[in-house]
């Protein structure tokens, strides 16, 4: 089967999956000439369950304006979200009375696991993505959030740290030869730190995710719903406290430090978790550098 890596002019399995549900929704509607004039937000949060399921409440909106049961309009849009999903493999489920849950397979997450590791490092200072190489391709991901002019305070101190942690550990393991790093300035004493190899890094383990210890899925999960926040967020949504989001992603990153080894048995006897585990450490320092420059305009340290 194959799983084709997310296109690069989308940043989080957020966006991919809204375009999928706008296109089912566009067949559903052809077939309900009541909506045809209507056009609305479409409610889907990440959900804490499994390793990455995002569920959708469309259908609770859609029962009212045509007149059916919830359920029944779940199911529809979900075979016809299936019959528009060419690229991700989506494992959907409808969850009565009328949620839709849109799990990404296992190959299509590490997929976006890799996009992650060569894509937010190359986030400039205002959000754009550099070109790098012979390519000469520019895609912009511009974030949604500017000019937030927050107070640098004590509070900062945990998400710093956090920050700095990670750039520590991902610089001890490029010493040591385990992964290779690179900056934007050709040098390590950068922030912006990309792994380079493994390329890609082995997130899959007999084609399921290496990540599945509790601390592990929690701080992906926290990564990603950052980036959905930043990237792709609920315009119903008026307001979000970005020092209590890089916080909880700050406690997140140090009970994963604290709990999932990389060193002494880890390495020596599964070379791949401990570079998996690496690469998950590589996205949360970026999301963290995003977080404290970008948001919360203050410095992101590599050491405290």
């Amino acid at each position: 089967m194959d799983h084709r890596s997310p296109p690069l002019a989308e940043l989080t399995p957020k966006q991919a999956l809204l375009q999928q549900i706008q296109a089912a929704l566009s067949l559903y509607i052809l077939d309900t000439p009541s909506l045809t004039d209507r056009k609305s937000y479409i409610p889907l949060q990440l959900s804490k369950q499994r390793p990455v399921v995002y569920r959708c409440a469309i259908a609770f909106k859609l029962s009212q304006l045509v007149n059916s049961p919830t359920i029944e309009v779940a199911q529809s849009i979900s075979q016809l979200i299936a019959q528009q999903d060419c690229q991700q493999n989506l494992i959907l489920q409808v969850v009565p009375p009328g949620w839709i849950d849109l799990e990404l397979p296992q190959p299509s997450l590490a997929a976006w696991l890799q996009h992650w590791i060569e894509t937010l490092p190359c986030l400039g200072s205002r959000g754009e993505k550099r070109a790098e190489g012979a390519e000469g391709d520019i895609t912009n991901y511009q974030l949604p959030i500017t000019n937030y002019q927050l107070p640098i305070t004590n509070y900062q101190f945990p998400i710093q740290y956090a920050h700095a942690r990670c750039c520590s550990l991902l610089k001890m393991a490029h010493e040591e030869k385990i992964i290779i790093i690179k900056s934007k300035n050709s040098d390590i004493k950068s922030s912006c730190l990309q792994v380079i190899s493994p390329q890609p890094i082995p997130w899959l383990s007999e084609a399921k995710i290496c990540l599945h210890h509790p601390s592990e899925l929690n701080l992906l999960l926290e990564s990603i719903g950052v980036l959905d926040a930043l990237y792709c967020p609920d315009p119903t949504r008026k307001s979000l406290n970005w020092l209590k989001v890089a916080l909880n992603l700050s406690q997140a990153f140090q009970t994963f430090y604290s709990q999932c080894r990389i060193w002494g048995e880890v390495k020596n006897q599964n070379l791949n978790l401990a570079q998996g585990r690496l690469g998950l450490i590589a996205i949360a320092q970026s999301v963290f550098r995003i977080l404290l420059v970008e948001v919360l305009n203050s410095c992101a340290p590599l050491e405290l």
